[in-house]
């Protein structure tokens, strides 16, 4: 399955896109992961971060996505007109979050800032 931004994301900064989810979303609030098999748990979102866990990750112990390796990746997927964890791997290079790609696309997905 592929991906693009939203219409109402499609132009937003990476920092309105935060201000999105934020606003979207509750703390403690369950989303599921982009095959709907895996459920995540966002424990948080502020400036800063996102503090999410799943069972079967890291012993269940919640993860951190810093808000600065998010601008880094919104700015790389922007550049690929679609993409997906796959396709997208190169521009999760270098970044913290390279293995939470999966969490970071239910993020969005289930946020409404992508959309298959």
């Amino acid at each position: 399955m592929t991906y693009t931004f939203t219409s109402k994301c499609a132009i937003k900064s990476p920092e309105e896109i935060r201000a999105f989810i934020q606003n979207g979303l509750s703390n403690d609030v369950v989303i599921k992961s982009i095959k709907e098999k895996l459920p995540y748990t966002v424990h948080y979102i502020n400036e800063e971060e996102i503090s999410f866990s799943a069972s079967t990750r890291n012993q269940g112990e919640p993860e951190i996505i810093c808000f600065e390796d998010f601008i880094i990746i919104i700015q790389r997927l922007r550049q690929l007109r679609e993409f997906n964890t796959s396709s997208a791997k190169e521009s999760f290079k270098g970044t913290k979050i390279y293995k939470k790609r999966s969490p970071f696309f239910a993020l969005l997905l289930s946020s409404g800032v992508i959309q298959d």
